[in-house]
């Protein structure tokens, strides 16, 4: 079977719809990715050592569009001790790609050759950054027309893909994943799952620093409230986006009971953090 971008069966415009989330441990068995030195241990969160369920949170999304099932294990073991969360998009027919759903960074599988129709994902998240996965022998072939951010050669380096990822992100004005996020006299580490405000220590709930960490790593960009349901708690979480109040609420009487303003409602859109990280 042909492996490519997207199954096609008589379809000019086929259109992927299955999304998943990528757990770790990975395989580099027959997929082209160069195995590296082990990266260890994820840092550990404030409920002991974080596991294959934390990584379901990531500060960045990356969307890996392949027919290869073998390769988004193996892209995830990459990505995950980066900070960076894997979900993948299944080449199949019907339905129209999810905004809601949008990528960070959308990683095109085009090892057996770049697709004759725009991809629908190009329309539906016109903000997600894409890089293309290439072989060598396709780099004299790559047209601007196909409009990337950037590429990278098969067989796949751990170090760097998430270094292309990274760069891409920065080139765009986007923060990088990093041990900690300071704006205002707000800071935030990252490593340690500590908050300070004014100097003084702030005590958050394992959601309410999730919430707080996504926000401040897109400062100043609104999401409404069911991008944060989908972004924070994950797809498989049922609740209201009530949820989403409380939460500001809370982070709000913990951060600014001192006056500073942090995070700004858009009425009838959703939040934003109001400052940028310095």
């Amino acid at each position: 079977m042909r492996r490519g971008c997207w199954s096609r069966r008589g379809d000019s415009n086929p259109r992927p719809t299955v999304y998943e989330t990528v757990a770790l441990p990975l395989s580099y068995a027959g997929i082209g990715l160069a195995p590296q030195v082990s990266h260890g241990r994820a840092d550990s969160g404030p409920h002991g050592p974080r596991g294959r369920a934390s990584y379901r949170v990531g500060m960045y999304r990356v969307t890996l569009w392949t027919a290869d099932s073998e390769l988004p294990p193996a892209i995830a073991g990459a990505l995950a001790p980066a900070g960076f969360q894997l979900q993948t998009a299944a080449p199949s027919e019907g339905g129209d790609p999810d905004p809601a759903a949008a990528p960070d960074v959308l990683l095109l599988d085009w090892r057996d050759g770049a697709p004759a129709a725009r991809p629908p994902e190009f329309e539906a998240w016109p903000d997600s950054l894409r890089i293309a996965l290439l072989r060598p022998e396709q780099l004299a072939a790559l047209d601007p027309a196909h409009d990337l951010e950037d590429f990278i050669t098969a067989p796949v380096r751990e170090a760097e893909l998430v270094a292309r990822i990274q760069l891409v992100l920065w080139r765009h004005g986007r923060a990088v994943a990093r041990n900690s996020l300071a704006a205002g006299d707000l800071v935030v580490d990252l490593s340690n799952y500590q908050v300070f405000e004014s100097g003084k220590t702030i005590s958050l709930t394992y959601k309410e620093f999730e919430l707080l960490r996504f926000l401040m790593t897109h400062a100043q960009q609104v999401f409404t409230r069911e991008v944060l349901l989908n972004r924070v708690w994950g797809y498989n979480y049922y609740g209201g986006s009530r949820t989403v109040d409380v939460h500001i609420r809370r982070i709000r009487s913990k951060l600014e009971a001192s006056g500073h303003r942090y995070i700004e409602t858009v009425r009838n859109v959703g939040y934003r953090f109001s400052l940028p990280l310095r």
